[in-house]
């Protein structure tokens, strides 16, 4: 019996789990995250299969979550049927997550993430995974020709093995759906199981190992050997050397990233000191990482204030080492020369963002805002002007209509039409004309 308050329910019915659990209590008063690990510290239980389905013995574990036990055999897994695991109650996504794991490993297929849903508190009321040959790769990317390289080899194969949960909110459970077991392609042997993408695992224990042995000098192929021969054999390391090796380059990238942003803040810092309107901000993200930053100079300051009425600025460019959008702030002077305003860096895109960088950009120019900002079609960024410089008129960037024209209807002569009559200078009514008349031509 589960007891949840005085709420009793019965895992032995049908419909219901046939995983036995042992008695567990959660008082009414206790705070229950499902989207988390079950925080009842006397839950005590595994449970096991025996002849394709669950031993009515429970193993008792002294663990603060339900997790499928490690004594799966891969002949009990084999078993496992549909009506085995259909109506099966999970008391937390990552139980499930982790069951599906077990299952895939022993099965010998890499398993992936599909489907997700959530409400409107971020709770996770579906959840789908799916094995990684599920589907096909999309059509215009197989057959494009204008090929430089030669693509990667196929990786998917269509195949419908599938496993789903769906949240019951009347028990705050999530409730097996679907459980697809046939496969489309030949499963890997038991001992490369292992080696499939989703059950590879770098241990931190030789994460560690392998960054005192190579502060010493030695080479990463010859700490995996080490590794190898501890363990006694490829199979039990568990990675291969390519998979330690992406991991170290993640750790030294990382610190190279929180290096390089150590640069930055010094030279902005004495930079400021030589040039006393010298304006720069950033913030730190929850990693101690630097988030968005901002910057100016004199120059910019006082060229802002004489030209710029008009600001025009956009997040197109990216960089590839740290994936940050550089925007520039950019206007005209009195000799249609292009003048900067200010740059920044940002962390992602979104409205709080771009809310963040307008309030630095109008603290920097002493509050003074634009009459007028010329932007593309960012949702978020439009958001984020009307909120923060409400007086501004947003315009939309003439090179970017042309592109999307260029884009969406590809005909170089309505293109040219279009230009036309979005750039020379007319009337409403010419306007007008010479706009049913280009669509009128070109039958769009």
């Amino acid at each position: 019996m589960f007891t949840n308050g005085t709420r009793h329910l019965d895992l032995n019915n049908e419909g219901h789990s046939r995983w036995h659990e042992a008695d567990t209590i959660q008082t009414l008063n206790e705070e229950y995250n499902p989207n988390d690990t079950y925080n009842n510290s006397d839950c005590k239980f595994h449970v096991l299969f025996a002849q394709g389905h669950v031993s009515t013995t429970p193993v008792m574990f002294y663990y603060n979550l339900v997790q499928p036990t490690d004594d799966l055999l891969h002949s009990e897994l084999v078993s496992l049927q549909a009506i085995d695991i259909m109506g099966k109650e999970f008391i937390s996504v990552t139980d499930a997550k982790e069951f599906y794991k077990k299952y895939s490993y022993g099965m010998g297929f890499s398993m992936r993430k599909d489907r997700v849903s959530r409400d409107t508190h971020g709770l996770i009321t579906i959840r789908r995974w799916v094995c990684s040959k599920e589907g096909y790769r999309s059509k215009k990317n197989v057959d494009r020709t204008d090929r430089v390289r030669e693509p990667r080899g196929q990786t998917r194969g269509g195949c419908r093995a599938s496993f789903r949960i769906n949240l019951d909110m009347d028990k705050m459970l999530w409730v097996v759906t679907e459980f697809v077991t046939e496969h489309s392609h030949m499963l890997s042997p038991g001992n490369h199981s292992q080696f499939l993408r989703s059950h590879k695992n770098v241990r931190d224990s030789d994460l560690a190992q392998v960054q005192s042995l190579r502060s010493v000098g030695m080479k990463t192929s010859q700490v995996i050997d080490q590794l190898v021969d501890q363990a006694g054999s490829y199979a039990a390391v568990g990675h291969i050397g390519k998979d330690l090796q992406n991991r170290l380059d993640a750790i030294r990238r990382s610190a190279s990233h929180n290096s390089d942003a150590d640069s930055i803040i010094s030279y902005m810092t004495a930079k400021s000191e030589m040039d006393q309107r010298f304006f720069f901000r950033y913030t730190i993200l929850e990693d101690d990482s630097m988030g968005n930053l901002f910057l100016t100079d004199s120059v910019s300051r006082c060229d802002y204030r004489y030209f710029g009425d008009v600001i025009s600025f956009n997040s197109t460019y990216r960089t590839n080492c740290y994936n940050r959008s550089l925007v520039i702030f950019v206007g005209v002077n009195t000799h249609t020369k292009t003048t900067i305003f200010g740059f920044e860096l940002l962390v992602d895109e979104t409205v709080e963002t771009y809310t963040w960088i307008l309030q630095t950009f109008l603290e920097a120019m002493h509050g003074k805002c634009p009459i007028s900002v010329v932007t593309n079609g960012d949702n978020a960024m439009g958001k984020a002007i009307s909120l923060v410089m409400s007086s501004a008129v947003r315009r939309l960037c003439s090179w970017h209509l042309k592109r999307n024209v260029q884009t969406n209807v590809s005909d170089s002569g309505f293109t040219q039409a279009f230009s036309h009559c979005m750039l020379t200078y007319m009337i409403e009514s010419e306007f007008e004309t010479q706009w049913l008349k280009a669509v009128d031509t070109f039958g769009v």
